[in-house]
C-alpha cells in the first residue's frame, strides 16, 4: 500500500477554541488541533457536501475518511518576510521542559511567551430561563486562539499534513476534499468560532506534495505512513514499545456522540513535543495517534 503526503495550510478566520481540561473557571484551549478533531470537521463537511437525501451519511463518510486517509496534528504558523508559512512546533528538552520552536529554527519561545502571542479570553455565563439572570456558579472565561498574532497583527494559520492512499479510490476522495475550501472546527462554533479556510499559495494549488512531515523523513509504502527517526513526536504517541525518551503524559479519549469511542482511546500517551528515542520508526494510525512501527 502506497501513500502520498500533502502539506495543507489553513488560515484562521475567526477565534478558535479546542478544549483542554479547565483550570478553575477558565476553559482552556490547546495551541494545536488534534488530528481527530480535524477528521470530525472534515467528515461533517464532506457528508453535507455529498448528501443525496435529507440526512447526510456521517458514519459512512467518516469511515471512508478513516480508512483512506491519515492526518497529522495542526500547528500554528506565521508568515515570514519571504512569504513562507512556518509552523511553531512543541519540543521537550530533558532538564529544561517544554518550549516552542519555529520550523526554520530561528525563533524559540517558552510556552507562556507563545500563549501571550496567540491567546485571549472572553467572559461567559449561563442564563437562568426563569429569572433571566446569570445562573449561579456558571460564570467562566473561555480561552481562544486569536485570528492574528498579537504582536505583529499578521494572520494566524495552521499547518498540517494529509496522507492519501494511492491504491484505493486515488481520485474520488482527493477531489472531494479539494472542493472543501473552509471548515468549522472546535468548540463555540454556534458563536462563529473555528472557521478555517484553505489557503491558496500565490494562486497555486493548495495541495502541496510533500516528501516529509514537519521535516521528518517518510516511508510511504507500508499499511500506514511511517515516520523515520523523528527527534520529537508531533502527535499523542502510544507508550507501547517505549518509543519516547522524555516528555509529558496525557490520557487520550475519543467520544462518539455520548459514548466513548474505544477505537480512538489509549492509555496514557506521550504528549506532542516529547523527545523520541534514537532510530525509532513511528506510524500514523487511523485515529491520528502515533505508535511504534
Amino acid at each position: 500500500m502506497a501513500w502520498q503526503a500533502y502539506r495543507w495550510i489553513w488560515r484562521l478566520e475567526s477565534p478558535l477554541h479546542v478544549g483542554l481540561a479547565p483550570a478553575g473557571f477558565l476553559n482552556r484551549t490547546r495551541l494545536y488541533i488534534p488530528a481527530r478533531t480535524m477528521w470530525g470537521a472534515l467528515t461533517a463537511a464532506l457528508a453535507r457536501q455529498t448528501a443525496s437525501g435529507a440526512q447526510p451519511d456521517y458514519a459512512g463518510t467518516g469511515e471512508k475518511l478513516r480508512k483512506q486517509a491519515r492526518f497529522s496534528y495542526l500547528y500554528p504558523a506565521e508568515r515570514t518576510g519571504d512569504g513562507q508559512w512556518l509552523a511553531w512546533l512543541p519540543r521537550h528538552e530533558e532538564g529544561q521542559g517544554l518550549y516552542w520552536q519555529r520550523e526554520d529554527g530561528k525563533c524559540r519561545l517558552s510556552v507562556w511567551q507563545l500563549r501571550r502571542r496567540l491567546l485571549s479570553t472572553y467572559p461567559a455565563t449561563a442564563i437562568d430561563p426563569v429569572s433571566h439572570t446569570a445562573a449561579e456558579g456558571t460564570l467562566r472565561e473561555v480561552e481562544y486562539v486569536l485570528p492574528r498574532w498579537r504582536d505583529t497583527a499578521t494572520p494566524v494559520a495552521f499547518v498540517r499534513y494529509v496522507f492519501l492512499q494511492n491504491d484505493i479510490d486515488p481520485y474520488g476522495l482527493k477531489y472531494a476534499l479539494k472542493e472543501l475550501d473552509q471548515v468549522w472546527i472546535g468548540g463555540e462554533v454556534r458563536y462563529g468560532f473555528g472557521r478555517l479556510r484553505l489557503l491558496q499559495l500565490n494562486g497555486d494549488d493548495s495541495w502541496q506534495p510533500a516528501e516529509d512531515c514537519f521535516s521528518i523523513s517518510l516511508d510511504p509504502q507500508g499499511d500506514d505512513p511511517i515516520l523515520q527517526d523523528p527527534q520529537f513526536v508531533y502527535a499523542h504517541t502510544m507508550a507501547e514499545g517505549e518509543p519516547v525518551k522524555c516528555g509529558a503524559w496525557e490520557m487520550v479519549l475519543g467520544w462518539n456522540q455520548d459514548e466513548l469511542d474505544y477505537s480512538t482511546c489509549a492509555d496514557s500517551c506521550w504528549a506532542p513535543g516529547s523527545r523520541a528515542k534514537d532510530n525509532v520508526r513511528l506510524c500514523v494510525t487511523e485515529s491520528g495517534l502515533w505508535k511504534k512501527a
